[in-house]
């Protein structure tokens, strides 16, 4: 079950001139993938777990400074953590890779609206965590996986989780392992399919064949786990999972909508938010997908009981209520 909500403004379609600096790189990988593909997939296995350091807008800061800091500790580094709100159940937001807790702040004043308490984190080798066990820079989802873990002890039970992009597959991952999820969880743009991703990130190298089938091999082998194993939609059965909102945008460039979809078909009770023109990331900036969410959360507080068949759409809910308005108030700024 969808529901479709229009982002207002359209993001820019044209095809940006590439960066010097990605053409060199891609001359130099082409040349060591003739020269050696086992030393070209190690290069393309460094860049590919080599987080950017991004860093937070005006918006971001001002909701960061209101928060209160939080010791955390993730194999002997810190890893840079806040809480807002005095009493109710925990929320906790999950950024994606390359992001950091800031990006999700509109979320914020929603949730506490509802009557909740939040908790953000910056994950290992991003925002102003430190590095991971493997270097300033190179981290894994697993990282993700264990900080997301670290939190949810410190803080106690929670009540939900709204992830975005990569924060998705690392909550997907923790779960795999064995950590008991919330009863209702929210993916906004989820980063369902890693090994989709490969082919792309190759092209982008110049590389191809011998190398990135060396590259697969390789992190498979250090990370002991089949690239399949990070498919969120390949969770297995006895997996426990509830109630799932998952807001995905037509437009995304860099996960495609087809995703989401098909992992909303395979999830029992879970329900498809389009949004058009916001992209990737810019969705997370939108007031309409962080009421959304936070109404997500409150129904689920409300009726807590797992429900497998559970379907908004049919039970004409608050929730189907909120997201018809929003479709509304779209409508109006278009007119």
């Amino acid at each position: 079950m969808s529901t479709r909500v229009q982002a207002g403004t359209a993001s820019g379609t044209a095809t940006a001139k590439r960066p010097r600096g990605l053409t060199l790189l891609r001359m130099a990988m082409r040349a060591l993938a003739r020269i050696s593909p086992t030393l070209a997939s190690w290069g393309m296995d460094r860049l590919w777990f080599r987080a950017p350091r991004t860093h937070p807008d005006a918006a971001a800061r001002a909701c960061l400074a209101q928060g209160r800091h939080v010791p955390l500790t993730l194999h002997g580094k810190s890893v840079a953590a806040w809480t807002w709100g005095e009493q109710g159940p925990w929320v906790l937001l999950m950024h994606g890779w390359g992001g950091h807790a800031g990006q999700l702040h509109a979320f914020v004043p929603p949730l506490l609206a509802a009557g909740f308490r939040v908790a953000a984190f910056d994950a290992p080798a991003h925002g102003a965590s430190a590095g991971s066990r493997h270097g300033r820079r190179r981290v894994t989802f697993f990282e993700f996986a264990d900080a997301l873990r670290a939190l949810a002890s410190h803080l106690g039970p929670l009540h939900g989780v709204i992830a975005h992009s990569g924060g998705c597959t690392a909550l997907a991952l923790a779960m795999r392992q064995g950590w008991q999820a919330p009863r209702a969880l929210v993916f906004v743009a989820p980063f369902c399919e890693p090994q989709a991703a490969i082919d792309g990130f190759a092209r982008q190298l110049g590389v191809a064949g011998e190398t990135v089938a060396r590259f697969t091999s390789r992190v498979s082998r250090w990370l002991g786990i089949e690239w399949s194993d990070l498919e969120i939609a390949a969770l297995p059965a006895e997996v426990p999972r509830d109630a799932l909102l998952v807001v995905h945008d037509s437009g995304d460039r860099e996960v495609p909508l087809a995703q989401s979809q098909r992992l909303v078909a395979g999830w029992p009770g879970a329900r498809l938010v389009v949004t058009h023109g916001a992209g990737h990331r810019r969705l997370l900036a939108l007031p309409q997908v962080a009421d959304a969410a936070a109404g997500f959360l409150a129904e689920r507080q409300r009726d807590p009981a797992p429900r497998r068949d559970y379907r908004p759409a049919d039970s004409r809910g608050e929730l189907d209520r909120a997201f018809e308005a929003t479709a509304r108030f779209w409508r109006r700024r278009r007119a």
